[in-house]
């Protein structure tokens, strides 16, 4: 039976599961990033705010008198958000790093439970990526999942509630048109995980592939496979450069999207 077809082994049960062992322990942490974030993303829309009296006030109308407090108050903004922004990263970094450590701890021990018979039909190579690339991609996975909740999350409402204060026509414009983005970005990402699927397979046969070179170069030496195993190399090397740059390519293509809507 193919696994991924087990009901424990769908989309929403793996996230379900990550969300239990690893991200509960730390949910105060992210309570403290997400109240750092806030201040950023307040930081932010105050920060958009302060530009109609720098320009109007300060820079078209020359008073003076705004010059000092207009100034004071872009500094505190700044400040704030640098600080808040500090204090997030910090924390979202110590628990994404906690979480590689608990779940390297929990595969270790599984991995110490299995029969020899596991061993012979694993690859190698695959056991080794599972312990690095996968755990440091599920570790991005959270930080990225988090933080876009947070602060890309809440930044997008402040600096809306900051659009309709300033400009109720052009915040209604900025409505129809922005909606338009989601199709293509939802897209993109379904893409980006099927590349990203075929990638990790393709390390772990990479890995696979340099742990059978190492311990058996008395064989490769004794038949003068060098030719052969440099081929194998090569063809595993290009399909990985391939995937990663295909990962980069679909990556890029969000920004001329969000740029041209932006212009719009």
């Amino acid at each position: 039976v193919d696994r991924k077809f087990l009901p424990e082994n769908t989309t929403y049960a793996l996230v379900k599961r990550l969300l239990k062992e690893s991200v509960r322990p730390y949910l105060k942490w992210i309570g403290f990033a997400l109240v750092g974030m806030v201040f950023v993303a307040g930081a932010t829309a105050a920060s958009a705010w302060l530009m109609k009296p720098v320009i109007n006030d300060v820079f078209v109308a020359k008073n003076k008198e705004f010059l000092l407090p207009i100034s004071i108050a872009v500094l505190v903004t700044f400040a704030i958000k640098g600080f808040a922004n500090y204090a997030q990263s910090v924390i979202m970094h110590y628990v994404g790093q906690r979480i590689i450590t608990d779940t390297q701890h929990r595969l270790y021990g599984h991995l110490t439970r299995m029969d020899l018979g596991f061993f012979h039909q694993t690859p190698t190579g695959n056991l080794i990526s599972r312990f690095t690339v996968d755990i440091n991609m599920m570790r991005a996975a959270v930080s990225n999942a988090l933080t876009g909740i947070g602060k890309e999350f809440l930044t997008p409402i402040f600096l809306v509630g900051v659009m309709f204060i300033q400009d109720l026509y052009l915040a209604v414009i900025a409505f129809v048109v922005f909606p338009v983005a989601i199709l293509p970005i939802v897209k993109l990402g379904q893409r980006i995980r099927k590349v990203t699927v075929s990638t990790q397979e393709e390390i772990g046969q990479f890995t696979t592939l340099l742990e059978q070179t190492i311990q058996g170069a008395r064989v490769v030496k004794a038949y003068r496979m060098e030719e052969y195993e440099k081929g194998r190399f090569r063809k595993i090397a290009e399909r990985v450069f391939q995937l990663v740059f295909k990962t980069a390519r679909i990556r890029s293509m969000a920004s001329p999207i969000m740029e041209t809507l932006g212009g719009v």
